[in-house]
């Protein structure tokens, strides 16, 4: 397989480039493989089966012929107009290298790109493609990811379609080439070699970074106790992130059920889950007994990059470095992330200015409508913006997005943690599909509120909408949550202020941020709420006691005293 994973299929055979299995088995790294294996398509014949490369000079060429999957020499004659994608993979390499607006027909797993209703949908992407609906689009072409069945295939090349078969990606270095590949089918070189250089700039920069850390045993488990081998993409994800992988030799096929007294006897130190299939950030039971189940290692990726041969499969790799060592993405990585580096083909900066406003600049993007930011971390922050990835509506190559302080104003019942206001400058709202958020939170801030109901509200004209928010990630005491908004406007996160079951009888209002804030500072192992009614504590309370009820008490105590000497 080595392609779209969210579920296991029967055509999922492991199948490895010659060339880079043999650098492995030479026993060169993957660092000096990623560079090798450069040079060795650079000076491929271009006739060569599988993954393929673009024209050296980034410019298209039709017609076009190149070898697929099945072996079979596709010649594509003119740039196409109209494409169909039976894969979330193939589609999401169309939206990344700037050639969506060809894109007439798409899998159902798809649906996360913006514009996905404006299609036909042709099937799921895992075998059951609609022939008839995509005969019926009459496409230019057809991008078949290797889930595909061949009787699929040879029923759309019966009816006259040209079809491209891609084979199995198993390697980054394969996602990187396959990126290549389709922008020269679809008349999108440019574009797609600027994507592609991108990702092969980050990961050189992530293998120098983690080329001398303790890589910590990692497994990926999903769908019902499927888990990865060596021979496919996701192990290469889970390496160059710093990880070692302990299902690589534990059996075959590519993907394969992994058996608990396995994994328990190979003890990862941590369990990554993908975010369809997870339960919040928990390691799953059967896994008791692994240092990743005793001290909660579990780390959740989203799964439309991580199961996804396509650019953002690098992206996922970015997530899981955060996890797995912290200090060295701060450190060799966040830097130069901030400086732009990752980024300076597409012209993306991050710049904190005088007045504390962080500015995000965009230039020269292109056709492209997706573009990321990582912001720099502030010490000592309660939480924090660490990332923005805007989606655009409209092509807009250069523009600029202004985050400020806000007030600090939250929900009524609620605490806010961080507070930002959203602004364009050479960008309207309008221009904006939507902006996908990733937030951290020191966990240790939190004192005795959940972290389950940390959520970041949007404001609007009466008062706060709360957006869908979701923790992707928990390492080192830092929660990682993730939203989606749209449009320019003020955001608060913020969590939900902790209520215990014997004084919330007794609460007739809800307590303000600024009460909140103040009583979660001086909280103890086991807490009293401070009252609705209280904006400003005046002490903390002993386990016990009734709180807001001392001066109360006082009163009545001396009016009481009055009393009785009245009647002495």
């Amino acid at each position: 397989m080595g392609a779209d994973v969210s579920k296991p299929t029967e055509n999922s055979t492991p199948i490895a480039l010659g060339k880079l299995i043999l650098l492995k088995r030479i026993g060169v790294n993957m660092h000096t493989t990623r560079w090798v294996l450069v040079a060795l398509v650079l000076v491929a014949t271009l006739g060569s089966p599988g993954i393929g490369t673009a024209a050296a000079d980034g410019d298209c060429s039709f017609p076009v012929t190149r070898t697929d999957a099945t072996g079979t020499d596709v010649t594509i004659s003119e740039d196409p107009d109209e494409v169909v994608t039976l894969g979330p993979s193939a589609a999401q390499t169309m939206y990344e290298i700037g050639a969506w607006d060809d894109v007439i027909g798409v899998s159902t797993n798809a649906d996360y790109l913006p514009g996905f209703d404006e299609r036909t949908t042709v099937g799921s992407g895992f075998g059951d493609a609609a022939v008839e609906n995509t005969i019926e689009l009459d496409p230019d072409l057809v991008l078949v990811p290797d889930i595909i069945s061949d009787d699929t295939v040879s029923d759309l090349r019966a009816a006259g379609l040209t079809v491209y078969n891609f084979e199995a990606a198993t390697s980054l270095d394969d996602v990187v080439a396959k990126t290549r590949l389709t922008g020269e089918l679809v008349g999108a070189c440019g574009d797609a070699d600027d994507r592609a250089d991108t990702m092969d700039r980050r990961l050189g920069i992530i293998d120098d970074a983690v080329a001398d850390v303790e890589r910590p045993g990692v497994l990926y488990t999903f769908a019902g106790g499927y888990t990865v081998n060596e021979n496919t993409f996701i192990h290469d994800v889970l390496e160059t992130a710093g990880g070692d992988n302990v299902a690589a030799d534990a059996g075959d096929p590519a993907y394969y059920i992994i058996s608990n007294e396995v994994v328990i006897n190979r003890d990862p130190s941590w369990i990554v889950l993908n975010s369809r299939g997870a339960d919040g950030t928990t390691v799953p039971a059967q896994y008791e007994g692994t240092t990743a189940y005793r001290e909660g290692n579990a780390a959740v990726l989203d799964v439309d990059e991580l199961n996804q041969p396509a650019p953002r499969s690098v992206d996922a790799v970015l997530d899981l470095v955060r996890i797995l060592h912290p200090g060295v993405y701060e450190n060799e990585i966040a830097d130069r992330l901030d400086a732009g580096a990752l980024g300076s083909e597409r012209g993306t900066a991050v710049e904190r200015l005088p007045d504390g406003t962080t500015s995000l600049q965009a230039s020269n993007l292109g056709r492209t409508r997706t573009v990321g930011f990582d912001l720099p971390a502030r010490e000592n922050a309660t939480a924090q913006m660490r990332r923005v990835n805007v989606t655009l509506s409209t092509l807009n190559p250069t523009f600029e997005l202004r985050l400020r302080e806000g007030d600090r104003s939250a929900p009524n019942g609620t605490r806010a943690l961080e507070s930002v206001r959203l602004s364009g400058n050479g960008i309207f709202a309008a221009d904006v599909d939507y902006l996908t958020l990733r937030l951290a939170v020191n966990g240790s801030r939190l004192g005795d509120a959940d972290p389950d109901t940390v959520t970041l509200y949007r404001a609007n004209a009466t008062g706060w909408t709360p957006l869908q928010t979701t923790r992707v990630a928990e390492t080192n005491g830092t929660l990682v949550y993730e939203a989606r908004t749209t449009g320019f406007s003020a955001l608060t996160l913020a969590v939900d202020e902790p209520r215990s079951g014997e004084s919330t009888d007794n609460l007739t209002g809800t307590a303000t941020a600024t009460a909140t804030a103040t009583a979660t500072a001086t909280a103890t192992a086991t807490p009293e709420p401070t009252p609705a009614e209280s904006t400003t504590p005046t002490g903390t309370p002993t386990p016990g006691s009734a709180p807001g009820f001392g001066p109360l008490i006082a009163l009545v105590a001396i009016l009481l005293t009055i009393v009785a000497e009245r009647r002495r």
